[in-house]
């Protein structure tokens, strides 16, 4: 009988693609999330579905909620799939490997690569290139950001997903009031300057116990939503092993262990890739890197398991995903781009596309997802999830 395994926040589509994976293979797998509804639930590979408090709210009840849980299956395998699981999963890292097994980094280079500041710092001290950032002390500090010639500026949190919290400033007076209000009540938010929207590539990389890169994946963003600043609705497998190799820089140099996605955009100013932050965590289009030969949640697992596997760092170039429901679909009605797309809105045109969600080989997962925006139609806070990177 193989480890069964628990993987969190069903409500996302990485979770339904780590949830096929594993269950594919003949594992036992268990989806958590707090609803019964979502698409990683409904899915034919899905053992059982499992109704958890909610990590960012209720962060105590869900730390209680794992240890439970891990007591009550014993060897699960936890692979948490979002940056709050992730957090309750390390700060209870003790308690929790009495009865269950993961691999997950250690609570500081967890803290420092989800704090998108400390994420420049160490880049920058790698030697490469982000954005001109700040992290002002003071009311002179800021005043001194604001008599330059940087603009248009973007004041960002220093923790978030995607484009939650931004805010774009053009001149003196708007940085001061929006600046002010950010850090009104919270940690201050760094500021960077703005890039307008080029290419977007990312390196999802998976590192052991040791340190040692297990996986790694390149990938190229083509649409999103929104459009110009929003998560991926659309991703083409690529050929860049440099790109992996700074990623594997930067991660060792944060003392990483576990999964993780490191994300540049294509300054087209000058033409050169800029670091523009880590996701400490799975990426919502992980069934790209799988349909692509690059099967993290599985390597991940067995990782977990203390197994040793063969490094994966080849992988089927060309490959192209989308996320029709709800982010290709919102785009398109959104921009009014319906036609000449490449790949097109419907059907798969000169080369084969995969969905994230909708698929004849699993189709009841897309009736979760159905199931899941029909309740909560009205709820902000589960539409927010949605949409996370």
């Amino acid at each position: 009988m193989k480890a069964p395994a628990l993987v969190t926040d069903a409500l996302l589509r990485k979770s339904l693609a780590a949830v096929r994976s594993l269950g594919a293979k003949g594992i036992p797998v268990y989806a958590a999330e707090s609803t019964r509804l979502t698409p990683a639930g409904f899915s034919k590979y899905c053992a059982g579905r499992l109704l958890s408090p909610h990590p960012v709210e209720q962060p105590a009840d869900y730390a209680a909620w794992l240890l439970e849980t891990a007591a009550k299956m014993p060897g699960l395998v936890l692979l948490p799939m979002d940056e709050a699981s992730v957090g309750v999963t390390i700060a209870h890292r003790e308690r929790l490997a009495v009865s269950a097994s993961f691999l997950q980094p250690e609570a500081e280079p967890f803290r420092r690569a989800a704090d998108k500041y400390e994420t420049v710092l160490a880049a920058r001290s790698l030697g490469m290139e982000t954005p001109l950032t700040w992290l002002p002390g003071g009311e002179e500090e800021l005043a001194a950001i604001a008599s330059s010639e940087a603009f248009p500026l973007v004041i960002k949190p220093r923790h978030s997903s995607g484009s939650r919290g931004i805010r774009f400033v053009h001149n003196a007076t708007e940085l001061g009031t929006a600046y002010r209000e950010a850090a009104a009540g919270g940690l201050p938010p760094m500021i960077q300057q703005y890039i307008p929207p080029g290419e977007r590539l990312d390196a999802a990389m998976l590192l052991d116990a040791e340190g040692r890169v297990v996986a790694s994946f390149v990938q190229r963003e083509v649409r999103h939503y929104p459009a110009d600043i929003g998560p991926s609705t659309v991703q083409e497998s690529i050929a860049m092993p440099e790109l992996a190799e700074q990623a594997a820089a930067l991660l060792a140099k944060l003392g990483w262990r576990g999964v993780a996605e490191a994300e540049w955009m294509r300054d087209p100013r000058d033409g050169r890739l800029k670091l523009m932050e880590i996701n400490p965590r799975y990426w919502n289009s992980l069934h790209l890197a799988i349909q692509s030969g690059v099967d993290f949640p599985y390597l991940h697992y067995r990782l977990a398991l203390g197994e040793r596997v063969t490094p994966i760092t080849s992988y089927a170039i060309g490959q192209v995903t989308r996320n029709l429901l709800p982010g290709d679909l919102l785009r398109a009605i959104s921009t009014g781009a319906w036609r000449g797309l490449d790949p097109p809105l419907f059907g798969k045109g000169g080369r084969p596309v995969e969905d994230d969600i909708l698929s004849r080989r699993d189709p009841l997962a897309a009736a979760g997802f159905g199931l899941a925006c029909a309740r909560y139609a009205l709820d902000a806070r589960m539409w927010r999830k949605l949409f996370k990177r």
